[in-house]
């Protein structure tokens, strides 16, 4: 490789750009880089010449040239060159191309643009149809940014806007430390908050590797849903690994990913004891190492600490430890105290502080940090409990945020738990535009009764084993331990009997023998096999086998699926969608086939562990895609369909048999009863369904077990996800108890059921409010809206992009077209075939990475929701984040001068100067401070939009006047369009000073000097004006105050995961830093208010005709 010379363009690491050399001193050179003509050297570096790469200008590059004769500034664009020398083309000469030497000619560099009201007054302006076509794009790229705080991922994915969503999103992506469990109830959306942070995470870092970890049946929905809602292939050199729960084998390869989901993350955790125990160990390998952490499960709190010490140990080993599960097991005991304690300390109340704090500090003796803040917020009290100061009051308020934000990081459980409950979520909310959130909701089931043998035998056999059980217990004066355990060894076997014999056969050989095929056929899961074989078999328990084994061998099987299967098909309308629910074992197999046969003409689809995930995805597909209305489509399930599985579009849901556990029946109902999505938009209410039974009523396990979920649990009304956590725990008791008095008793227990799940939600209703403490609502529920006022105005941001990136006047020139897709026309821009006016540098290396998919799509989010697929032409999207780049950093537009005719000016003509403002909070010292962090910038940058969202604002000032102008008429007509009137119109009313005729716009001001001087006073003059105008000081005051609690807050949050041996990351430490904090307050109240572009219109009448002699 040559050594660069004086006059070469070149490239280097870290460059921002191309410059230009115009220096050489033994091995170094020196590289200058223009801004503009104003700034023709903004940036010199010495830079040792090895490391330049020489860069040839392609053609169409834009470049500069000042004539070394006049002084005068030339753009023209290239067309061609030779050793030293490029061929350019200049405007008003479109045929002439004459050699210029490269030492003449200067190329802007990648920067935005820094000076608008300096390019205007050096002459640097140019046609009003880039500024009309510029301008409009940056106002609704700001407004994106704004209504979304700098989270792109809210706009361009096809989801549609819920603040509980968009909360979960901002909470994770606007913390530096981005590990959190997503907690939300069944069928609120959790796959959507991952989906968002998962494209997000993409947006960051194009090339970031991000594993999805699922249970083997979800896997490929899981992939179907973020390439249909978050076009996950929009980055393809992203690295990304869809897996399943059952191969942790395979899961060291994917340490260090920038971003680990792992769906139902309980099925993991939930029967581990140790973590040694596999695929527990694994999973903390992966988790461990992974930057971010998202656990998605809808039943995080269980009855036992441990598997919820497993949980929380995956998000944080340091600060929840294995080797502290004594400690962690106390807490969790008196996690309630905490609560209490911590959502009575409140600001408004200072008169309670005292005794509060007297209480929690019994609760925490040994916290020497807990003291500390504790006698910071009593500082601001008198002897009497008052507030001794009235101007104190934010003061006081910001202290008891950070004790606060102590006990929480320090002592609850919960800090990186994020839970919504449907109860706050469906509420409706009516001061609010939003869409509600709806699901289909739930019925209680109709009896759908079976007079077969078989399913009479297994009551029988449930009956006869209880009292088999119950004698022995009360021979031998066993204890409750021991009744406890018999019951839920009842608990299991019941749940395999019903309809058909052959699962609770199969139990009860596991039970009696430790026969594991039969405990494969029965689908036994390692929790179950443990109820079966905890307690000893008693005297009489394999003769009781032996006689139903023999039984059932005289029955015939044939006879009583056919029952079954015609029950089943009385229920099922044609043209309308089924899922028969058979719970674990063999019998959806055997109620499949039985379908079959007896309704050939019916589409039955089976999801089963046996049939693999590959068929069982493709039986939900064709179950959801079915196009013919005349035929029945029946989906036939065992428990591998009962976690995640979205099955929203089923018209009639039947449950053959009702799962032991009252959890595991919410999680199966919660398939259906769930976000009513647009393919379910005709389901205006809940599936009818039915459970298969007798009419023996209460006096059989069948039907008390049915009327005991609803009465008790009332788990057919609504969601109990909330409550598990109690149910779990009472459970062996109510199983216990059915086990010594039988069905018949076992529905009285529905009453006390009812009450002490009633006292738990109580219970609850506090912890939820302490959870919700550090979130900010408010701040959320105005980011929804503002994110939903911006879909409402997509017609308008369809039509400033499409004007700034085709053809048209001042547009980029990419070629746009409509199309027709499955009934719904989209937009598509050419980009392979177009020769945009960009660099063409930059164009390059952005269509390389641009498949035809990026660049289609819509801009009504209504109609991408309703087509699958569809792309919207929102921040984030590719295509436009190339425009976004453009409009930032293209020069054309960002300075415009022109006369406007105007038949009523009679006198001189007048000159007026429209500053066009971009204000957001200022961060730039801070970011001084974090060198080269980038997840911490962007944390930081996020933080501070949702404080004070960016905004846009024009003023109009007259040239040599002090105040901006306040005539809405004459704002109006300096506002119209170039070359149109305020109406639209077309017309030549417009001329645009060029070099030709500049001498004619620097005559109203009296030369070049005094141009620049009324320039920048009129910017001073707008930029006061812009103060007053949008009430700027109080917005920022406002923003500071609320930058104060949140900092010391995550101040006191850091301090406390320091006290338990967390080596902050420089992520958080960074963020953390007092000078930064500090820096980031201090660009709230003094924002950033910077020029985007700036116009001078001259208003001139009619001019005198010049007559000579």
């Amino acid at each position: 490789m040559s050594r660069p010379r004086v006059g070469n363009f070149v490239r280097f690491v870290g460059s921002p750009g191309v410059g230009r050399v115009t220096a050489v001193e033994g091995d170094n050179v020196k590289v200058d880089f223009f801004e503009s003509i104003a700034e023709p050297v903004v940036h010199t570096q010495w830079v040792a010449a090895h490391l330049c790469t020489p860069v040839s200008l392609p053609d169409q590059t834009r470049v500069y040239r000042r004539d070394p004769s006049t002084g005068v500034w030339f753009v023209g664009r290239v067309q061609g060159s030779d050793p030293g020398v490029y061929y350019v083309r200049f405007p008003n000469h479109p045929n002439v191309h004459p050699p210029v030497r490269t030492t003449e000619l200067h190329v802007r560099w990648d920067q935005p643009v820094r000076n608008p009201v300096a390019t205007l007054g050096a002459g640097g302006n140019e046609s009003g149809y880039f500024h009309d076509a510029r301008l409009p794009m940056l106002h609704g790229l700001i407004a994106q940014r704004g209504a979304s705080g700098s989270i792109p991922a809210l706009l361009s994915s096809a989801a549609e806007i819920y603040p509980h969503q968009i909360q979960a999103a901002l909470t994770v992506l606007s913390d530096p430390v981005q590990r959190y469990l997503l907690a939300d109830e069944v069928g609120l959306g959790k796959t959507v908050q991952a989906g968002y942070i998962f494209r997000q995470t993409l947006i960051d870092n194009p090339r970031a590797r991000v594993v999805v970890l699922a249970p083997a049946p979800l896997v490929r929905q899981w992939r179907s849903e973020m390439l249909e809602k978050f076009f996950i292939d929009d980055f393809p050199e992203a690295r990304i690994t869809f897996t399943a729960h059952d191969t942790p084998d395979k899961w060291a390869t994917y340490r260090d990913a920038d971003l680990l989901i792992v769906d139902e993350a309980h099925l993991l955790v939930q029967t581990i004891t140790e973590p040694t125990q596999s695929p527990y160990r694994e999973l903390c390998g992966i988790a461990h190492s992974a930057t971010r952490l998202l656990l998605l499960s809808a039943t995080p709190v269980t009855s036992h600490y441990v598997t919820h010490l497993g949980l929380l140990h995956l998000l944080d080993k340091h600060l929840y430890r294995w080797d502290d599960r004594a400690a962690f097991e106390e807490r969790y005991r008196r996690r309630k105290d905490f609560a209490d304690g911590a959502f009575q300390l409140d600001a408004y109340f200072p008169a309670l502080l005292p005794m509060t704090i007297h209480n929690l500090r019994e609760l925490v003796p040994h916290d020497g940090h807990f003291d500390g803040l504790a006698t910071e917020v009593l500082a601001l009290l008198t002897d009497d409990d008052e507030l001794a100061d009235e101007e104190q009051a934010p003061e006081l308020e910001v202290r008891v945020e950070a004790l606060r934000a102590h006990l929480s990081e320090t002592y609850r459980l919960h800090r990186r738990v994020i839970r919504h409950r449907r109860a706050s979520v469906l509420r409706d909310d009516e001061a609010s535009d939003l869409v509600p959130y709806e699901v289909r909701g739930r019925t209680r089931p109709r009896l759908l009764a079976v007079e077969s043998g078989e399913h009479q035998l297994a009551q029988a056999l449930l009956l006869q084993w209880r009292t088999l059980i119950a004698d022995h217990l009360l021979d031998t004066e066993a204890d409750e331990t021991q009744q406890t355990a018999y019951g839920m060894a009842l608990a299991v076997l019941a749940s395999r009997a019903g309809a058909l014999f052959k699962d609770v056969l199969s139990t009860l050989r596991w039970r009696v023998h430790h026969d594991s095929r039969a405990a494969d056929q029965a689908g036994l899961t390692d929790q179950e096999r443990g109820y079966l074989a905890a307690p000893a078999p008693v005297p009489g328990e394999s003769d009781l086998l032996d006689a139903y084994i023999q039984e059932y061998a005289d029955h015939s099987g044939v006879s009583a699926r056919t029952v079954l299967a015609k029950a089943l098909l009385s229920v099922v309308r044609p043209g309308t969608r089924a899922v028969i629910f058979c719970g674990p074992g063999s019998l959806a197999g055997q109620v499949a086939d039985a379908l079959r046969e007896q309704a050939p003409a019916a589409v039955v689809g089976l999801h089963t562990l046996d049939v693999g995930s590959d068929a069982c995805e493709q039986a939900v597909l064709a179950w959801r895609t079915a196009g013919d209305t005349t035929k029945s489509q029946i989906l036939v399930v065992d428990a591998s369909a009962e976690d995640g599985l979205n099955l929203q579009l089923a018209d009639t849901v039947v449950h053959v048999r009702l799962p032991w556990s009252p959890n595991r029946l919410e999680q199966r109902i919660g398939r259906v009863d769930r976000y009513r999505g647009v393919e379910s938009l005709r389901q205006n209410r809940p599936a009818q369904q039915f459970r298969v039974g007798d009419r023996e009523g209460d006096e059989a396990f069948c039907g008390a077990w049915a009327r005991v979920l609803h009465e008790g649990y009332d788990l057919f009304t609504a969601s109990v996800s909330t409550l598990q956590d109690i149910i779990a725990d009472g459970l062996p008791g109510v199983w216990g108890q059915a086990l010594v008095d039988g069905p018949g008793r076992l529905t009285s227990l529905s009453p006390s059921i009812r009450e002490e799940l009633r006292q738990a939600k109580r219970d609850i209703d506090t912890m939820d409010m302490l959870e919700s403490v550090h979130e900010a609502s408010e701040q959320t529920r105005q980011i929804a809206a503002a994110l939903d006022r911006l879909e409402q105005d997509w017609p308008r941001l369809r039509t400033d992009l499409v004007h700034y990136a085709d053809r048209n006047n001042g547009g980029l020139g990419f070629r746009h077209g409509t199309r027709t897709v499955a009934g719904h026309q989209r937009d598509y821009f050419d980009v392979a075939s177009s020769r945009p006016l960009i660099d063409p540098r930059r164009y390059k290396a952005a269509a390389e990475r641009m498949h035809a998919d990026m660049t289609q799509g819509v801009f009504n989010r209504s109609t991408a929701l309703r087509a699958p697929g569809t792309r919207l032409f929102r921040a984030g999207n590719p295509f436009v984040d190339l425009l976004a780049d453009i409009v930032f950093t293209d020069e054309c537009g960002q300075a415009t001068a022109f006369r406007r005719f105007d038949p009523a000016c009679r006198g001189a003509d007048e000159a007026y100067f429209g500053l066009e403002y971009l204000v957001e909070a200022d961060i730039s010292a801070a970011l001084r401070r974090l060198e080269d962090v980038p997840e911490a910038r962007r944390a930081l940058r996020r933080q501070a939009d949702r404080l004070m969202p960016p905004f846009t604002l024009k003023v109009w000032t007259r040239a040599g006047h002090p105040t901006a102008l306040a005539d809405p008429a004459v704002c109006a007509w300096l506002n119209a369009p170039y070359g149109k009137d305020k109406d639209g119109k077309e017309t030549k009313r417009d001329q645009n000073y060029n070099v030709t005729n500049q001498g004619q716009l620097l005559a109203v001001f009296g030369g070049w000097q005094e141009y620049r001087h009324a320039a920048q006073a009129a910017e001073g003059a707008a930029r006061a004006h812009l103060f007053q105008a949008t009430d700027l000081v109080s917005r920022c005051t406002t923003a500071q105050e609320q930058a104060r609690q949140q900092l010391a807050v995550a101040t006191a949050q850091a301090q406390a995961r320091q006290a338990a041996g967390h080596l902050l990351g420089d992520t958080e430490s960074y963020l953390l830093d007092v000078a930064v904090a500090g820096d980031l307050v201090e660009g709230l109240i003094r924002p950033s208010v910077r020029v985007v572009a700036a116009t001078c219109i001259v208003r001139g009448g009619f001019r005198k005709a010049e007559h000579h002699e």
